[in-house]
């Protein structure tokens, strides 16, 4: 049997055990456990307040439990039994493992703490935390801690996993392995997940895919299969890493996102020819050292591949200014939305390549063919150093370091816009409670200051 194959069978019985603990009811998950999910073990009552952000320590920000009923020491409120608390049982029905929320109708949704959907409104529901490899050639390395994909090495990032409340459970009840293959639905993410009707995996979230034609013929057999893209999809996320494809216009259930035609998406409009790529066809504009026989993302900085022939060779000076004011457009971007989304991983990579990019810009300012304001200069160094403050250890700092970012990156683009054929509108948008600028290049605003807290909150100040 392949490693593949083996890795895939213990991929889905860690799955559907994990599935298991949630159908066996809260009642079970506390029988046994001497920790209960980083619980005391002789907590009865805890606070109402799952989490206590005004706290002056940090290790007193988090829940507080007690073996005897009282109050919080910590806000004064009175405490209860665990079992009426639902963040409590959540955490128990996590059985130890990590516990957010996110919204039934909208699985872009990611939170830490319960609350309300910032689209819709509905109460999020609690899920535990799975773990799976950033590239979706690897998804079916599923796993329910944090660690290294054992395919490629790259840091695992969190998904949307199991639910923790048993209505939300039984409404994503997972297949049968050993009948999947002959289900018509599966998840574009997490091949392995299949189901007889339409819905949503039960992993990730995202809308079930048909893979079987109405007439009976198998995928392949249709001319409008292209490898790598399901067959009848027109629209695709335009971030790469996400890689779903839809039938119909809508977002992206992972970063959220308005999906594209696929043709107007470079990566995805790359797939769509059935003739085999030249030996490394694909290469990064910053780093040509990293290359593939298919389009993908830079290891060293994030940066989508491009196609060798399209590889820019600037021949002046301000040429390559403006090439590298891209890359720096580019890698804000992928900060930018990796922030909307609550998320670290990858952040640090992205900002060593908006460094590099600053590094190239800054060897070209000197030359008497670049004239650009005496401000230009020192907005560049004022992004380097930020960029340098973002290594992804923590969110919050992150943000920080993001203000100052965007700052300098809106002095910069004032100065000297990346291309228009490439970004034809940059939206400017300002956000009261952090008192900081961000950029983006659509119009549905995606604060990187508060996350789906409030994703929408800010007021649209400039459209360059």
């Amino acid at each position: 049997m392949s490693s593949g194959v083996i890795m895939r069978i213990a991929g889905i019985r860690r799955w559907i055990g994990l599935v298991a603990v949630v159908f066996s009811g809260s009642a079970t998950a506390w029988a046994g456990t001497s920790e209960r999910a980083g619980m005391p073990a002789d907590a009865k009552y805890a606070c109402p307040m799952a989490t206590h952000p005004d706290a002056a320590k940090a290790d007193e920000r988090g829940p507080y439990f007690a073996a005897e009923p009282g109050e919080c020491p910590r806000c004064g409120m009175k405490l209860k039994p665990i079992e009426e608390l639902a963040w409590a049982k959540a955490m128990l029905s996590a059985d130890g493992g990590e516990v957010a929320y996110s919204c039934p109708h909208h699985p872009a949704v990611f939170s830490k703490i319960a609350g309300e959907c910032p689209r819709c409104g509905m109460a999020l529901e609690p899920f535990k935390v799975m773990y799976t490899c950033p590239d979706p050639k690897h998804a079916q390395v599923i796993q329910a801690e944090p660690g290294m994909c054992p395919l490629d090495g790259r840091t695992l990032v969190p998904f949307r996993g199991v639910w923790l409340s048993a209505d939300m459970a039984a409404k994503n009840a997972p297949p049968d392995p050993d009948v999947a293959k002959a289900d018509p639905y599966h998840c574009p993410k997490h091949p392995l997940v299949h189901s007889a009707k339409p819905g949503r995996c039960p992993i990730c979230a995202a809308e079930l895919v048909a893979d079987q034609p109405a007439d009976g013929a198998k995928p392949e057999e249709h001319a409008d299969a292209a490898p790598g893209i399901p067959p009848g999809a027109k629209y695709v996320c335009p971030m790469q890493i996400c890689d779903y494809f839809s039938a119909e216009p809508g977002d992206c259930p992972y970063c959220g996102m308005k999906i594209r035609l696929i043709e107007r998406v470079p990566w995805a409009k790359a797939l769509l020819t059935k003739e085999e790529s030249p030996k490394n066809a694909y290469v990064c504009p910053m780093h040509p050292q990293e290359h593939s026989d298919q389009p993908g993302t830079c290891a060293i900085c994030g940066m989508q591949l491009v196609a060798r022939a399209d590889l820019p060779e600037p021949k002046t000076a301000p040429e390559a200014v403006r090439v590298q004011m891209n890359h720096l457009m580019e890698h804000y971007l992928g900060i930018q939305e990796r922030l909307a989304g609550d998320r670290v991983e990858g952040v640090a990579k992205q900002a060593l390549g908006l460094i590099a990019a600053a590094d190239e810009i800054e060897k070209h300012l000197a030359d008497p063919q670049v004239d650009l304001p005496d401000a230009f200069k020192p907005a560049l160094q004022k992004l380097r150093d930020a960029a340098v403050k973002l290594r992804a250890e923590d969110l919050a700092e992150s943000r920080v370091a993001f203000v100052e970012l965007s700052g300098a990156l809106r002095t910069l683009v004032e100065q000297a816009r990346p291309d228009r054929d490439r970004y034809e509108k940059i939206y400017i948008f300002h956000c009261p409670m952090s008192k900081g600028d961000w950029l983006q290049t659509t119009p549905d605003k995606r604060n990187p200051y508060y996350g789906f807290q409030m994703l929408t909150c800010g007021e649209l100040e400039e459209t360059r």
